[in-house]
């Protein structure tokens, strides 16, 4: 795997300046070199690739780990009644065959099987249902399976190091899929560094950063992005390779010719999880 050039830009507040670096450590917060963990929550199994490929064949470049989870089982995105019986399957061979053009081995990517189209019924945790996808302990629901992936360790030089950095799409998209997951990841989070739910692993010492990127959409109203990551010709051309593995997609030729013309662009929205605290809207009556 190689790819081309690429420059981080984060964007300055105010009168402060903007940074420009050539690794993710240069832009994002907090970084720790040699204890950062990358995991992308994807909708759907193109999602990632799509609105993020140049960023996470670059993070495997560098030597980041990279875990793409697919949330739902792509079992609405045939495009003949010959394909309807045999979509599922025929995704999961895409997504393998895509996310290795990334640098993303079939061992780094999860499948958690939640019905295409149906997320809002799954939000939550709850005693699984016959049919319903289910951990090995009988429980089911989004926040179930996501406290589970954000409490999964890597192996680090020896140490076990939970996911540092979580990108989600955003909240904003049109696609009540997408929807749900961007709902669901920062209750899960909450989940995680709390003693909840032993059945879904130990728990995390300090929650993720939390990125979310643009799919089919822009930010939520007032949002704006604050890290640009800008490739060249050549990270363009490996990013379009691996959404063209999703050949089943009838909307994929098109989306590639759109982003053959577009700059080699990828937008970050960085937060960092934090709860209400009394004294936050104090501002709002100082005289």
């Amino acid at each position: 795997m190689t790819s081309g050039k690429i420059q981080f830009e984060r964007r300055g507040i105010g009168p402060s300046p903007g940074v420009v670096g050539a690794r993710f450590g240069d832009v994002f917060s907090d970084w720790k070199e040699g204890k950062e963990s990358f995991l992308f929550f994807a909708p759907h199994d193109d999602d990632s690739a799509i609105s993020l490929g140049i960023v996470i064949c670059e993070a495997r470049r560098q030597g980041i780990p990279v875990r793409v989870v697919v949330v739902t089982d792509g079992r609405n995105g045939y495009v003949s009644l010959a394909d309807r019986d045999t979509i599922v399957q025929r995704r999961v061979e895409e997504t393998y065959a895509s996310y290795q053009l990334l640098g993303v081995s079939a061992e780094e990517i999860v499948f958690l099987k939640f019905p295409d189209g149906d997320l809002q019924n799954y939000y939550g945790r709850r005693a699984a249902k016959p049919g319903d996808p289910t951990d090995a302990h009988g429980f089911t629901g989004l926040e179930n399976h996501f406290v589970a992936e954000l409490r999964r360790r890597v192996n680090l030089n020896g140490i076990s190091v939970a996911p540092t950095r979580v990108f989600v799409p955003s909240s904003a998209d049109y696609h009540q899929d997408h929807v749900a997951v961007a709902r669901q990841i920062p209750i899960s989070i909450y989940h995680a560094i709390g003693g909840i739910w032993p059945e879904c692993g130990q728990k995390i010492d300090q929650p993720p950063r939390l990125y979310w990127h643009c799919v089919y959409c822009t930010l939520p109203d007032q949002q704006q992005p604050n890290i640009r990551i800008v490739g060249d010709a050549a990270a363009l051309q490996i990013k379009l390779a691996a959404i063209g593995e999703y050949n089943s997609q009838g909307q994929i030729a098109p989306l590639i010719d759109q982003l053959r013309t577009a700059p080699p662009v990828e937008y970050l929205l960085e937060e960092s999880f934090s709860l209400f605290s009394p004294g936050v809207y104090d501002y709002c009556f100082s005289s």
